[in-house]
């Protein structure tokens, strides 16, 4: 079994005292482009989590199905990490329920000051009141957010981690070695690692703690992005070929594909993850979760460029 410590811990701390160097859901006011391309956009100035026009980017892929529709409040919050059809979790399954003192409702989002984070779905890395998002179908989801500053030490992050990822080891697939993992990681937004957004794919696999990742290149914007404006971030994946697509207030910004999209990503359940850390921990800020919704589509058929020879082996564990 693998210690509670995640790799992100490993990649992206810089100083004790950083909890976690986690991934989070989006933000955005000029739109950012692959490297540094692509035109401007605003921040949105609508509630996504009252809207159920399909964006552009469910479109995209046919995720027509609204299957996610919510704005974040405190009473939604499970602090215990365990508790059945609770809608978020103030933890992740390799850490501790963060205390309820790191959160706060306002009258447009949930509040999480630095060191706070929650997740769709329980510690024990079982799901919650909201659906999985499956990897053999096409979805989008996207999240609203803003952050009380632009200082280049926050660290917001929104982001996907499939379900089997966990201490029970459920992303092992036959016939991979005993203890060898594959999974797809999809983080639809990170601050702090350039003026701009920053959008990655990641397909990790290996033995802990000798994980090795494949990363898309080029995930950073060089076009400034204003963090405290109500951005809306949002990723689209189509497990046909195993394309995802980040968006920003309604326009594409980047695209990534195989092998930062594994095929093992088709086999496997994903999650939101909103967090807000500090690269260096010499900031002090807030992150306000105002709403996420998520489509879905219908499951890809198999045929010789989509076809996945594993399919049919259950991966270790059972949930």
């Amino acid at each position: 079994m693998q210690t509670t410590i995640h790799p992100r811990t490993r990649r992206r701390t810089k100083a004790p005292t950083t909890w976690l160097a986690l991934a989070a859901i989006g933000l955005a006011a000029p739109a950012c482009g692959g490297g540094g391309g692509g035109g401007a956009s605003h921040a949105s100035g609508r509630a996504i989590c009252t809207d159920t026009a399909t964006p552009a980017g469910a479109t995209q892929v046919g995720a027509l199905q609204l299957v996610i529709l919510d704005c974040p409040k405190l009473a939604d919050v499970d602090f215990t990490g365990k508790a059945d059809a609770r809608k978020y979790y103030s933890g992740l399954y390799f850490t501790k329920p963060r205390p309820s003192s790191l959160y706060e409702q306002a009258d447009d989002g949930l509040i999480l000051k630095k060191g706070g984070v929650v997740a769709t779905v329980k510690m024990t890395s079982h799901p919650g009141l909201f659906p999985l998002l499956s990897g053999s179908q096409p979805f989008y989801i996207e999240a609203q957010a803003s952050t009380s500053s632009n200082d280049p030490d926050n660290f917001p992050a929104i982001w996907l981690m499939p379900i089997e990822h966990n201490l029970r080891l459920e992303d092992v697939y036959p016939p991979d070695p005993k203890g060898f993992e594959r999974w797809l990681e999809l983080d639809i937004d990170e601050g702090g690692f350039g003026p701009g957004g920053h959008h990655t794919a990641i397909s990790w696999s290996g033995k802990w703690p000798n994980y090795q990742k494949l990363q898309n290149p080029n995930a950073t914007s060089t076009v400034p992005l204003d963090r405290t404006q109500p951005n809306v971030f949002g990723v689209s994946y189509d497990p046909a070929t195993l394309t995802v697509r980040w968006w920003m207030n309604g326009q594409q910004v980047l695209e990534a594909g195989p092998p930062y999209v594994p095929e093992i990503a088709r086999r496997q359940h994903f999650y939101l993850i909103v967090s807000a850390q500090s690269h260096r921990n010499i900031s002090d800020y807030q992150m306000k979760f105002m709403g996420v919704r998520a489509f879905v589509g219908a499951a890809a058929r198999a045929n010789a460029s989509t076809a996945n020879p594993m399919a049919a082996l259950p991966p270790k564990g059972t949930r």
